[in-house]
């Protein structure tokens, strides 16, 4: 009673199982041809088990009508449906799609095995059904012809029917041959990873499954061989629980037929079910069984017990049951959850928009089997698109830009087909075989589009795609940003390495060693209030006993200062070598500058040149901050003379002068950027007479010491504030 209860328990849950997938099939997608095929198959396959099931518990006793018995056979167009579905899973084939209509043939031999064993099944009958009155004249002349052509048809019928089984066992064995073979034509011909898994996990299901079957009742009945009835029963059970449950593991963990999550849900929800049911009523009828052997007596209450026993335990049961199925299907990449956290993951490593465009295909190809996905994004400070890869960009029409904005959801390009325009980028998205496109808004605006060809195998895009659409496009619209944000900083990381670079470059054009003197000690001071600076100061030995010293403020900060600074600089060392007078070099420097930038940028100098064995210091002054002696007895004196900034106007007159140097002298030449630094609480320069005040006092000290107390004391008057102008000091002083 036990194994029989079992036994007909398996049939029962392989034929729920299949009728349930055959209906989430259907479900999933009703107008699609391989999903009627998908379903039909699957529906014909499930007869059987539950033919079966039903035979054993309910009419194993009941004199049934052959009639009724034979119903069975109509499983048997499974065989037919396995033919097409191979045919055209997961897409039509040469062979289906040049022989369409031949294949259709295919049913006529089980159409019309049904139709034998269902009507002829009784030969006698039938032949008492054609005995006609032929006693008419003329017309029983007609009629005796009929029957005897249709007891001819009959008899042919009868013999037919005596081998009808094993004529049809080798139609269905050529059939699952060919089946098997339609199916590995599919799977040779698949790209797509994660389809050619589900397919690879419904060809070995059905191949195992037949192969228990052919091997079990298709040769043992062509062959007519005596097959071991316990041993069959065991082959024709595991292929029960293989072919259904190879599908069931691809519907739900792989998606079969592109089945959404929710079916799949129910279908792990009806497994689950069906697991504790089946072993709850088998407990229930061996425990009443060991009850009433056990106590001699058969009673309800014996029942009733049982019943409340287990009643108990149920639930938990049914639990655990029910999180352990969960555990080995739904958590699988086919649950969009799971897809989405993993994808975000993958973009957040993602800083190329190329590679960011390769991973999105990948993942929607991959999960979603759509066969192409472009990203098309908008130009940076353009109106422009372009597609992620090329290099041809194309205007958006306004018509379809505001759709999208205003929809903000995944739609379909033939629904905006009014919208589009030739040449623009709605028509070439056309023409690229989009359906679907997804905006890529960020704060409202429109920074790209996701535009999606169609599904592999001719799935359809379901609610539950637009919903993970929306998501991967918010996703992507984040990737963008980081991108974005990535490429700013590796580009002001490289800027910043440049610069650094550039800084170095420009302290070598300033003096490396300081002049060297019995009679003269030299400090200079330089600091650029970014990287580089456009400030400079020289010493040229001029030789017959000479020495050059310059000081100059380029106009403006940063990189094109520093670029005009580098171009004094050069100028000044190639003049020196002419031994042209002060007044004739600065004027030829100031026309050089003139033909060679804008008046915007210009420069201020002072240059001199002092004779190291009289102290006469000979100056110009090009509308530079005016330098300043302080004597050693503490008179200050400013050199002034000279003329009008370099650069700015052409073809002007500079005039020089010159004052002795004499012992305990200091000269200071210095930029502006000491002279304007600012003090934050009384927002007021510290200006020239601070440092003309300082100098005096330290006067009596070495010019570095006087240099280095210069600029402590500047800093110290404007701490906090930012560094608003390069700073140079040169400093000069007469033993």
């Amino acid at each position: 009673m036990g194994i029989e209860f079992l036994i007909s328990l398996i049939y029962l849950a392989s034929a729920g199982v299949l009728f349930l997938t055959a209906g989430l099939i259907l479900k999933e997608n009703v107008k699609s041809f391989n999903n009627r095929v998908a379903a039909a198959m699957l529906f014909s396959a499930g007869v059987a088990p539950c033919s079966v099931a039903l035979y054993k518990t309910f009419l194993i006793d009941v004199q049934a009508s052959p009639s009724l018995i034979n119903l069975f056979y109509v499983w048997e167009l499974f065989f037919p449906f396995l033919l097409l579905f191979s045919m055209v899973f997961p897409a039509p084939g040469a062979f289906f799609r040049k022989h369409k209509r031949i294949v259709q043939f295919a049913f006529v031999p089980h159409i019309f095995h049904v139709i034998l064993v269902i009507f002829f099944n009784d030969p006698d009958r039938l032949f008492g059904l054609l005995d006609f009155d032929t006693s008419f004249p003329l017309i029983g002349q007609m009629l005796s012809f009929l029957e005897t052509f249709l007891k001819i048809l009959a008899a042919l019928l009868g013999f037919l029917l005596v081998f009808h089984v094993k004529f049809f066992s080798l139609i269905n064995l050529t059939y699952v041959i060919a089946a098997v073979y339609f199916l590995n034509l599919g799977y040779r011909a698949v790209d797509n990873r994660a389809l050619k898994i589900q397919v690879r996990v419904v060809i070995l299901g059905i191949t195992a499954a037949m192969g228990l079957y052919v091997f079990s009742i298709i040769i043992p009945t062509i062959l007519s061989l005596r097959f071991p009835s316990g041993l069959r029963e065991i082959m024709i059970l595991l292929a029960l629980t293989v072919g259904p449950g190879s599908i069931a593991w691809a519907v739900i963990r792989y998606k079969f037929m592109d089945i959404g999550l929710l079916a799949r849900q129910s279908l792990v929800y009806t497994i689950s079910t069906a697991i504790v049911v089946g072993g709850y009523l088998l407990v229930i009828s061996e425990l009443s069984s060991m009850f009433a052997e056990a106590f001699a007596v058969q009673s309800r209450l014996l029942d009733i017990i049982v019943v409340v026993i287990l009643l108990l335990f149920f639930q938990p049961l049914y639990n655990q049951v029910d999180d352990f199925v969960r555990r080995i299907f739904i958590k699988s990449r086919s649950d969009y959850r799971r897809l989405m956290e993993e994808f975000s993951r993958q973009l957040v490593t993602i800083f190329d928009i190329e590679q960011l465009a390769t991973a999105v295909n990948e993942n929607m190809n991959k999960e979603m089997f759509i066969e192409q996905t472009h990203i098309v994004l908008k130009a940076a400070g353009q109106p422009f698109f372009r597609f992620v890869g090329e290099a041809v960009e194309y205007s958006l029409e306004e018509r379809l830009a505001a759709s999208l904005i205003q929809r903000r959801r995944p739609v379909f390009i033939a629904d905006l087909r009014s919208a589009l325009e030739k040449g623009k980028l709605g028509d070439r998205l056309l023409e690229k075989d989009c359906q679907l496109l997804v905006p890529l808004i960020d704060r409202d605006e429109l920074v790209g589009i996701m535009a999606l060809s169609a599904k592999i195998a001719g799935f359809r895009y379901t609610y539950e795609d637009f919903s993970l659409l929306m998501v991967v496009a918010n996703q992507i619209v984040v990737a963008l940003n980081n991108a974005r944000l990535y490429a700013e900083s590796l580009e002001k990381q490289r800027l910043e390495e440049e610069l650094e670079l550039a800084r170095k470059i420009q302290i070598n054009l300033l003096p490396s060693r300081l002049p060297e003197h019995h009679r003269y000690e030299f400090a200079a001071f330089n600091y650029p209030s970014r990287h580089v600076g456009g400030d400079y100061y020289d010493f040229m030995a001029l030789g017959d006993g000479r020495l050059g010293v310059v000081i100059a403020d380029v106009s403006g900060k940063g990189v094109p200062a520093a670029l005009l600074m580098a171009r004094v600089q050069a100028i000044m060392q190639t003049q020196k070598r002419q031994g042209l007078p002060i007044e004739n070099m600065l004027a030829q420097l100031n026309d050089f500058l003139v033909s060679s930038s804008s008046p915007d940028r210009f420069v201020t100098m002072f240059y001199g040149e002092l004779d190291l064995e009289t102290g006469l210091f000979r100056f110009c002054n090009a509308g530079h901050n005016y330098p300043f002696v302080v004597s050693h007895n503490g008179e200050t004196k400013f050199l002034v003379e000279g003329g009008l900034i370099l650069g700015a106007f052409p073809n002007l007159n500079y005039v020089s002068a010159q004052i002795k140097i004499s012992s305990n002298d200091v000269v200071v030449m210095y930029t502006d950027g000491l002279s304007e630094a600012m003090n934050l609480a009384d927002e007021e320069e510290f200006g020239e007479h601070r440092l003309v005040e300082t100098v005096t006092r330290v006067r009596n000290e070495s010019a570095q010491l006087i240099c280095g107390t210069l600029i402590k004391s500047v800093r110290q008057y404007a701490a906090g504030a930012e560094e608003a102008d390069d700073m140079t000091l040169v400093v000069l002083k007469a033993k």
